[in-house]
């Protein structure tokens, strides 16, 4: 069973009150002369799907306070109402969500139950519909990840095919020409149908987020590391000031920056005593330390630019030496090595030949020990660059070290002297210690942080999220779609180059392809057709391959098609709506009198036998059969076009606002709201 529209609800004022009913499961038609109100069907059925505006029209808004639907699934029922705001107000934070059985619809605004904040609302119309129940956990909580989460909001891209898309090249759904609603429909494609579960769909998120948040937080803890040293070599150099000073003992050398810095926090606080000046001794010790440490250093930059030297002469000793090695192996090709000690002419006894294979011999074994001496010897080479190359930039970082040292050494003593007493060189101290630990950042003295549970945790939704899985289940969708978007599209009137061709639907974009029938057959875009009446049955056909989908999968969309307008590509030749009832003028009323000199389009009976006439003929067919043939499949038809010789037609009509009648969506007696109405 599939959720159908039951009927359609106004609320005006004074007790006012307009109902539409539907058939479940069939054909429904609404016709009528352009500004009645048809297209404002469309509106009132997405404002109680929880649209975020109002778009119904002036003149509704004028005369409604509240709106409602009520759905049914078989002995299911539910009930969607909402109050309507004044023109130039924004509708109220809250709805009505009623479900149940043998509801009755309510008649005024007092009667109205299930209040609940707009999100609350969708999310009881979702779990209705059978949209999965959001995972309770912190992470998913977050307000914009329950934004990005499918709803309610994003199937209605499914149900109507309004005037915006019946005709176009290039908007394929309902949504898709709106840029904030546009990704979310992408997004959660997958999800209707049929590829990805909730909770797949919100582990898929999550690794998302935990991914981008695990780059985050390696970048910050690479820039953190690079300010540590900074940090650390700073606290080194204030440590050895107060060391000078008497406050401290030397930090260790395998000391981290918490470590440091808990050591100058103890160096300056009032409980540290006063040892001793420093002194010229000391300053003496380090310099000679610097000495040691920069001799080391030239003494290490040496050894390292000699075993470079040697590594390139190695490399280039062995390349010689096997290219004498592989001119030698001639010997061993030809044998050379097994010359006779006899002449083969006269037998007698020779050894010149004998004498130079075996000089070849040797020579082929002092290369090939040479080279396995060069092979054994160029890793220790390349090793012993590595550990020099290290030494010297650990000695550099030594020597930095040690210059700030007797730079700070020097300035302490020039102060020392400057200072009446040693009292006066410590609060100095003091000073410059306090303020280097008041400006320097919170986050890099704090221990690094651990990424092992960010790695694991997104390991583990990999592990959930199977790519292959998704991306076979994907083709899958696609490809049932496309047979039956196909078929539908075989059944439904269209012109070169869309006669005998196929449709190809992909979720990329999306996108419909059309494939020309034949080996040589190109394959087209939408806007390759190139006519009206082929992007008509592309939308009609893309529409019910999607449902016929939706229904073999069950998934989570109501079964109902509303469609605005299929006639609209086969008369052009009519005057388009003047103007609907969205005006902004005090003569609303006007527009359901119809003066006599109104030119706005009316309800065209279709009776002739001309080519538009058999085209649209075949659409409405095309309607009846699919309904039929499908399980709770439900069409709304709103249009100009009526059949009045078609049986069907007449029968499925509900509605009929005609100028001749005067009648419309909103009767003309309903009273214009008070502006102090809510």
């Amino acid at each position: 069973m599939r959720w159908n529209i039951a009927s359609i609800f106004f609320i005006g004022e004074n007790g006012a009150f307009r109902t539409i009913e539907l058939d479940l499961g069939r054909v429904n038609i609404i016709t009528g002369a352009s500004g009645t109100g048809k297209s404002a069907i469309i509106k009132a059925l997405d404002y109680c799907l929880g649209s975020s505006k109002c778009q119904l029209p002036v003149y509704v808004r004028r005369r409604c306070v509240a709106v409602g639907v009520k759905w049914v699934k078989g002995q299911d029922e539910m009930i969607s109402c909402r109050q309507v705001p004044l023109v130039g107000s924004s509708p109220n934070a809250y709805m009505f969500v009623t479900t149940g059985r043998h509801l009755r619809i309510p008649r005024i605004v007092e009667e109205f139950e299930g209040r609940g904040t707009i999100e609350a609302s969708k999310a009881r119309l979702g779990q209705a519909f059978g949209i999965e129940s959001p995972i309770k956990t912190e992470a998913i909580a977050l307000e914009r990840e329950s934004r990005n989460r499918p709803s309610i909001r994003q199937f209605t891209s499914y149900l109507f095919v309004t005037k915006e898309v019946i005709d176009s090249e290039t908007v394929l759904l309902h949504g898709l020409d709106d840029n904030r609603k546009a990704p979310l429909i992408i997004s959660t494609m997958p999800y209707f149908l049929g590829v990805v579960t909730e909770s797949t769909a919100a582990a898929e998120r999550r690794l998302r987020q935990a991914r981008r948040a695990l780059e985050i937080d390696i970048y910050r803890e690479e820039a953190r590391r690079r300010k540590d040293s900074l940090v650390k070599q700073r606290s080194r150099v204030l440590l050895g000031e107060a060391k000078q000073l008497g406050l401290v003992e030397s930090p260790p050398d395998s000391a981290d920056e918490t470590i440091l810095l808990e050591m100058l926090r103890r160096a300056i606080a009032p409980t540290a005593r006063l040892l001793q000046y420093p002194s010229a001794d000391q300053l003496d010790s380090l310099q000679e330390r610097r000495q040691a440490i920069l001799k080391e250093l030239n003494q290490t930059k040496r050894k390292l630019r000699a075993m470079s030297l040697a590594a390139q002469e190695s490399q280039d000793y062995e390349t010689a030496v096997t290219i004498q090695h592989e001119k030698l192996r001639i010997a061993e090709h030809l044998n050379l090595l097994e010359i006779p000690t006899t002449c083969p002419v006269c037998e007698s006894y020779a050894e010149a030949g004998v004498q130079v294979a075996l000089a070849l011999k040797r020579s082929l074994e002092t290369i090939r020990a040479e080279t396995s001496s060069v092979g054994r010897l160029r890793p220790q080479i390349s090793q012993e660059i590595e550990r020099l190359s290290n030494r010297a930039e650990e000695l550099s970082g030594q020597l930095r070290e040690a210059d700030a040292a007797v730079a700070s050494t020097l300035s302490q003593i020039a102060e020392a002297r400057r200072s009446a007493d040693l009292a006066q060189l410590h609060a100095y101290f003091r000073g410059k210690a306090s303020y280097f630990l008041e400006t320097i950042d919170d986050q890099l003295h704090r221990p690094a942080k651990d990424l092992t549970k960010q790695q694991e945790e997104i390991t583990e939704l990999e592990a959930l999220v199977d790519a292959d899985n998704r991306r076979i289940r994907m083709r899958r969708a696609e490809g049932a779609i496309s047979r039956f978007a196909s078929e539908a599209f075989s059944k439904l009137p269209k012109v070169e180059p869309c006669v005998g061709a196929e449709l190809i639907f992909s979720a990329q974009g999306p996108q419909v392809s059309i494939i020309e029938a034949g080996p040589d057959g190109a394959v087209l875009s939408m806007a390759d057709a190139g006519s009206d009446q082929n992007w008509l049955a592309v939308h009609v056909a893309l529409a019910f391959g999607l449902q016929r989908h939706f229904e073999k999968e069950r998934r989570p969309v109501p079964g109902v098609i509303v469609m605005d307008q299929l006639s609209r590509p086969y008369f052009p030749n009519q005057k388009e709506e003047m103007r609907d009832l969205d005006d902004d003028d005090d003569d609303d009323v006007r527009i359901l009198n119809y003066d006599a000199d109104d030119q706005r389009l009316d309800e065209i009976s279709i009776e002739s036998d001309d080519e538009d006439y058999l085209a649209m003929r075949q659409h409405i067919d095309f309607l009846f059969k699919e309904v039929a043939e499908r399980c709770d499949l439900q069409v709304l038809l709103l249009e100009h076009a009526y059949f009045p010789h078609d049986p069907r037609y007449v029968s499925a009509t509900k509605e009929r606002w005609t100028r001749l009648s005067g009648k419309g969506l909103i009767p003309r007696d309903w009273q214009r709201r008070r502006r102090s109405a809510s």
